[in-house]
């Protein structure tokens, strides 16, 4: 498997998991109670910071990955 595709794979596993349990996502939605004559409205809203944040987790494992796979390589050659 190319060394790009495994880091990217293993980068996007890692990076979630890590976004799962350390940043502690909470959805947001709101209940608006007699809008406009209805009985309830609930809005759910998008949390960008969550997801930049995700995302951020996500490149920097892949990185740390690639950086390894090379190490590795490297040492194997000598």
């Amino acid at each position: 498997m190319n060394k790009t595709l495994l880091s990217l794979i293993l980068g996007v596993i890692i990076g979630s998991v890590f976004s799962y349990f350390l940043l502690d996502y909470e959805n947001q939605t709101m209940e608006f109670l007699n809008y406009y004559g209805e009985e309830s409205k609930i809005v759910h809203e998008l949390d960008f910071n969550y997801f930049s944040n995700t995302a951020a987790f996500i490149i920097v494992a892949s990185f740390i990955v690639f950086l390894t796979i090379s190490w590795i390589e490297r040492k194997n050659k000598r």
